[in-house]
């Protein structure tokens, strides 16, 4: 394959150069993903308040604290592992 002239740059390098993509994170100190740092807390905080539902009798609370546990469990099982 031919070289590109010298004043000519490739728009989009190839997927060889920039190498495999990764999810978002927030860097290399802290090592853990966005869906499990947001995902833990969406998931314990949604169980606390359903437990508070519970004990209260309010139906529209444990509505929400069940949605709030089961999207924190999904983002918790979609992040990668620590």
């Amino acid at each position: 394959m031919s070289r590109l002239p010298e004043g000519r740059r490739e728009v989009t390098p190839s997927r060889r150069a920039v190498g495999k993509r990764r999810g978002p994170d927030f860097g290399p100190r802290l090592g853990v993903s966005v869906p499990i740092s947001f995902g833990l807390p969406l998931m314990v905080v949604g169980l606390f308040v359903l437990i508070a539902a519970l004990r209260g009798g309010s139906l529209a609370l444990g509505v929400l604290a069940a949605f709030l546990a089961v999207v924190g469990v999904a983002l918790l099982a979609s992040g990668k592992r620590l």
